[in-house]
């Protein structure tokens, strides 16, 4: 995201306090759109809802949401992380021509597994609430899964456009249109009326951002064979995609299995108790994501990117210059964005019983509350130190850690669970925390001897000479020796031959 990153900062240095507030604002709907304006969307097409029909059909609408994005996010985790890195190396490489087709050949793949994962799921639900039309909202409830795994593919890409502005309004189109819809469908068709919303939004912002990021691209071609060739090249990273949202998401399923808390649907549970506060917790990232956005990571690319241009032909004074001052950038960076989210999370820690009565969450548990704060603090450092892992290419290291948060994260919640409900939430802050005071050390050390491993990791363009040389090729070698000294391009080590 640091191409829009520098977008904002241009904001940033205006100075004044409207254009911070308006960087800020921009860097969380740009970071966190899909799942802001979704809760906005979802809370007051419920609220529509009462009164109207049953309650039991409002939560089945809202867990069809929930649902949806859980899935949709583990399903295009893989598929968005490598598209993401096609697109660097098309960029590198100068290939601008190849960057359109990889997309719509992304945008394939995450159809076909969309469509093979919901079409199969919603046709042997058994459905319990009272929908209205069963067969409709089955039918919506498969073209929303499809259109939300589409707009998480495209997020991916929506950094190669400078039209910030413009996305931020496709979020904001999205959802008026599914409010306006809904309000109009919700008496007629019941929970399908308000999917069918739901639907319309994603759906057109998913176009809107399509239309905005590929306009100035070209498009000679439509396929790109080579985006699925990215899966072998590039397996660690096509399982930090998946193991990040299956780490985010696992506490949850355990929770929903272990108390099957059915929601008018036989392949719908919940668990409330521990469901609202894990994700009112999560929303406090929101702030943290748009710092990192605009300032730690953009920042960080600027130095990163200079000392990748001077470590294989500059001085070593140069060098170890360069990476003083890229560690010290990544530092305060990290040091600016965990200072706010400490803030805000110490706040929430301190007010958090009048902050749930405020916004009208008058059962939520205090202490689980409290707990899953903690979490989430430590879950969204651990997050930019897996970014920052895989800028340097230590993709081994990113899955490492990525594993390490979900395995974490599976088994301290079974244990919480067995040891009663004054430890729930503890397995995913304990995961979270342990995970963050492994890789935050990891980083710093592998940074230090950042230059080495760029160096050791290059191709050997040579081989070496074994046979012995005749009195001709010694004095070929000689003139050319002479010739590339006199053309300034002496060759460190004679013995070798290209």
């Amino acid at each position: 995201m640091a191409g829009i990153g520098f977008e904002l900062q241009k904001l940033v240095r205006k100075g004044t306090l409207s254009s911070t507030i308006q960087a800020f604002l921009y860097g969380s709907i740009l970071s966190s759109g899909p799942v802001i304006l979704t809760i906005l969307t979802v809370g007051i097409i419920a609220w529509l809802s009462y009164g109207i029909f049953h309650i039991g059909a409002i939560n089945i609408f809202t867990v069809t949401i929930v649902y949806t994005f859980a899935f949709s996010l583990i399903l295009t985790g893989a598929p968005q992380i490598v598209f993401t890195r096609y697109v660097a190396d098309q960029e590198f490489a100068k290939r601008p021509e190849q960057i359109y087709p990889g997309l719509l050949t992304s945008l394939a793949l995450v159809s076909a597994l969309a469509l093979l994962t919901a079409v199969p799921f919603y046709l042997i639900l058994k459905v319990t609430a009272p929908v209205g039309n069963v067969l409709l909202y089955k039918i919506i409830a498969v073209l929303t899964f499809w259109g939300v795994s589409l707009v998480w593919q495209l997020m991916g890409f929506i950094s190669t456009s400078k039209e910030y502005q413009k996305i931020v309004w496709s979020y904001l189109a999205g959802t008026i249109v599914s409010l306006v819809l809904a309000y109009f469908l919700v008496p007629k068709i019941a929970v399908a009326g308000g999917l069918a919303g739901f639907c319309a939004g994603q759906w057109l912002i998913a176009a809107l951002i399509f239309h905005i990021t590929t306009r100035h691209l070209p498009k000679k071609n439509r396929w790109a064979k080579e985006y699925f060739s990215y899966f072998r090249r590039y397996p660690r990273i096509a399982l930090v995609g998946l193991f990040y949202n299956v780490g985010i998401w696992i506490d949850k399923f355990v929770f929903w299995e272990h108390f099957r808390q059915a929601q008018g649907a036989s392949l719908f549970f919940t668990f409330n108790f521990y469901d609202v506060p894990n994700f009112l917790a999560f929303l406090t990232i929101i702030p943290a994501l748009a710092y990192f956005l605009i300032l730690t990571e953009t920042n960080f690319y600027k130095d990163y990117s200079g000392f990748i241009d001077d470590v294989l032909s500059q001085p070593l004074l140069l060098i170890e210059r360069k990476k003083e001052d890229m560690i010290a950038t990544l530092k305060e960076g990290m040091k600016g964005m965990v200072r706010l989210q400490g803030i805000v999370t110490l706040l929430l820690i301190v007010f958090a019983q009048p902050f749930l009565v405020f916004i009208h969450y008058h059962g939520v548990s205090i202490w689980l509350f409290r707990i899953m704060l903690i979490g989430v603090f430590f879950h969204v450092v651990n997050l930019n130190i897996n970014i920052i892992f895989l800028y340097y290419e230590m993709r081994a290291k990113a899955l490492h850690m990525t594993l390490l948060f979900a395995g974490l994260n599976f088994v301290l919640t079974v244990l919480s669970i067995h040891l009663g409900t004054p430890f729930y939430g503890i397995g995913f802050l304990l995961a979270t925390g342990i995970t963050t005071a492994i890789s935050w050390p990891l980083l710093i050390q592998s940074v230090r001897k950042i230059d080495f491993l760029i160096f050791a990791s290059q191709p050997l363009d040579a081989v070496v000479k074994t046979e012995k040389k005749n009195l001709w090729q010694k004095l070929k070698e000689r003139i050319s020796g002479v010739r590339n000294r006199l053309n300034g391009k002496d060759k460190i080590y004679p013995e070798f031959i290209e």
